[in-house]
């Protein structure tokens, strides 16, 4: 069976699979600020299911359909991190015994783990999926699926069902805020060995 969509290359300004993370983005908006105004923990968890499933359905269709994209890559990172913020704001409101746990994840993924993801920008790759051209270890610690996981789930999980192990989840978090600056320093060298390569 065909893709519904026509492949898109790279450098394309327009992807169907783009317009699928700002329908999520739109459509989980709606409910964390629906959460905040009805003071609903449940629209907050509906919200985190739309931020969850549209990122698993935007990237499945950007590459079953072969259109994944620099700028389609740039505004799901961005997507992402917006949502994110967007639900852990709510929920620090709901259950403020878990804000330092939620605010150390926070830390780690709008801001330590946001850098890193936009690095590959300075390499010939599309997207964060393909930093195994740069760096194995990068990629594996951060990029692969088992990387993507720990980092944009386990956390979350982890308050929202287990709230008693907050302290668990924020060295957990802590964890990854490690190993996204060894990241980054390793991603220096490699562009320091390039450099020096060159002269």
């Amino acid at each position: 069976m065909k893709p519904p969509f026509k492949p898109r290359d790279p450098r394309s300004f327009f992807s169907e699979a783009s317009v699928i993370t700002l329908l999520r983005l739109a459509g989980s908006l709606v409910f964390f600020v629906l959460a905040v105004v009805r003071q609903s923990p449940a629209m907050n968890f509906i919200g985190l299911g739309i931020h969850w499933l549209g990122d698993l359905l935007d990237g499945f269709c950007a590459r079953k359909a072969r259109q994944e994209t620099i700028l389609g890559a740039e505004i799901d990172i961005i997507a992402d991190r917006v949502e994110v913020l967007f639900f852990y704001v709510n929920f620090i409101h709901f259950h403020p015994a878990l804000s330092i746990a939620a605010a150390i994840y926070i830390l780690d993924f709008a801001f330590v783990d946001f850098y890193l993801s936009h690095q590959f920008l300075k390499y010939d790759i599309i997207s964060p999926n393909y930093f195994y051209k740069v760096d194995r270890t990068v990629y594996a610690w951060n990029f692969s699926p088992a990387g993507k996981f720990a980092n944009s789930t386990v956390v979350t999980l982890v308050l929202i069902f287990l709230p008693a192990l907050w302290p668990a989840a924020a060295v957990f978090a802590f964890g990854l805020i490690g190993v996204k600056v060894y990241s980054i320093r390793r991603l220096l060298r490699i562009d320091k060995l390039k450099e020096d390569h060159t002269q």
